[in-house]
């Protein structure tokens, strides 16, 4: 059941939702098998975490958005189109993250939280000044490829956390989300 998984649900506070997320699914070249798979998990737990609010967007050379903030997919759709992705191409990270801003600014939500996955190896203008447009960002990297990846989140101001399996993903979300 979803208590087990996911403890934290969906809040309610003065009528307002208490949290929103966008969900950034690196979907460059050095993202594939495993590291989609863990992106699909965690759409999931976007979707159970802040079922009215989550956005997904993928990106690579350009900006995919596979759910929109308020938008009304099914999370099995929306998991679906994750799993559908296949990594390849640039990691242009900084337009992801102005796209995942502007889905952002129309959260309804006392907390607006975005998620990068990505080995945040960029190939486009420096990332940094887009993260910090981010309310707040959260970077998730493989372990084993993660060294960029905590160096972006330590100069934008982010939490960051290493991924190690697919078992990881629903205690680091809650821990990573708590408030």
């Amino acid at each position: 059941p979803r208590s087990t998984l996911f403890p934290y649900t969906t809040l309610f506070r003065s009528g307002r939702q208490a949290l929103a997320l966008c969900l950034v699914v690196d979907a460059s070249g050095s993202m594939e098998g495993e590291r989609l798979a863990v992106a699909a998990i965690v759409a999931a737990a976007c979707a159970l975490r802040a079922p009215a609010q989550h956005a997904v967007l993928a990106f690579a050379g350009d900006v995919r958005i596979l759910r929109v903030l308020h938008g009304t997919e099914s999370p099995e759709t929306v998991v679906n189109r994750v799993l559908a992705l296949r990594g390849h191409g640039v990691t242009h990270l900084a337009d992801a993250l102005r796209t995942a801003s502007r889905q952002l600014a129309a959260a309804r939500a006392q907390r607006q939280v975005a998620l990068l996955l990505s080995d945040c190896r960029h190939t486009d203008e420096d990332p940094v000044a887009a993260a910090r447009l981010l309310p707040d960002l959260v970077v998730l990297a493989a372990r084993d490829d993660a060294e960029q990846a905590e160096a972006f989140a330590r100069a934008s101001g982010a939490k960051f956390a290493p991924l190690a399996s697919l078992t990881d993903v629903p205690a680091l979300i809650d821990r990573l989300l708590a408030p």
